[in-house]
């Protein structure tokens, strides 16, 4: 049979994508399709409630009801060393120094760009090197905060509905808010959104790649803002 020059034509930009990200080698590690309904594991299996990432799974619920993040003030952002960003397979556990960490060893297959009821950094640390940017709060930040974060977001993707981000809870995270780009994190008591402009402006797209295609992983997917 005869290949089919349209169809190796078409089939061209997922290679092209395939070798601009470790070579051509990127592990597809059983990802959901994007629509899978999203259930949290049992209790009596041994993981978290939330999402089931597997050995990346984590408890994105509120564990102290008196947690406090301290006066909202214009918080820190910082540049934090390279730590890493090989791409490893689902069955080797991957854990980091730094909560949250700017880089570092991760999944080889990247998350779909929006905002999710739990992703671990094990699947958005892939997005930073694309040059995205995560959106993280604490858990258990009032509602208030998480809400501005999300309209720092939705002001950006009005501007530019191209705007790669992700956006998740993160259970150690030492602030109420973060944005965290490759290399570089902002933490924060409370949402100041001139500030955090400042810094994605200065941080955006600033990575190893600039991937702006969506990722295969979707679990605890909730959707674009």
């Amino acid at each position: 049979m005869r290949a089919d020059p349209a169809a190796m034509l078409r089939a061209l930009p997922l290679f092209l994508l395939l070798a601009a990200c470790e070579g051509g080698t990127v592990p597809l590690d059983e990802a959901p399709p994007v629509d899978r309904a999203v259930v949290a594991p049992a209790a009596d299996a041994g993981l978290p409630p939330g999402p089931d990432h597997g050995l990346d799974s984590f408890d994105p619920t509120c564990r102290d009801d008196a947690w406090d993040p301290g006066a909202c003030d214009d918080g820190q952002g910082e540049r934090r060393e390279l730590a890493g960003q090989a791409h490893l397979a689902v069955d080797v556990p991957i854990t980091y120094a730094d909560d949250p960490p700017a880089s570092g060893d991760h999944r080889g297959e990247w998350a779909r760009w929006g905002a999710y009821s739990a992703l671990p950094p094990q699947r958005w640390l892939h997005n930073l090197e694309h040059g995205g940017v995560a959106f993280l709060y604490h858990p258990c930040a009032d509602a208030a905060d998480v809400e501005a974060l999300r309209a720092v977001i939705r002001a950006r993707v009005a501007v530019d509905p191209a705007f790669r981000y992700i956006l998740t809870p993160y259970a150690d995270l030492p602030a109420a808010v973060a944005v965290v780009a490759w290399e570089w994190r902002y933490l924060a008591p409370c949402v100041q959104a001139d500030v955090m402009d400042a810094f994605i402006d200065q941080h955006y797209r600033q990575a190893p790649e600039d991937i702006a295609a969506d990722g295969g992983y979707a679990v605890g997917f909730l959707g674009p803002l």
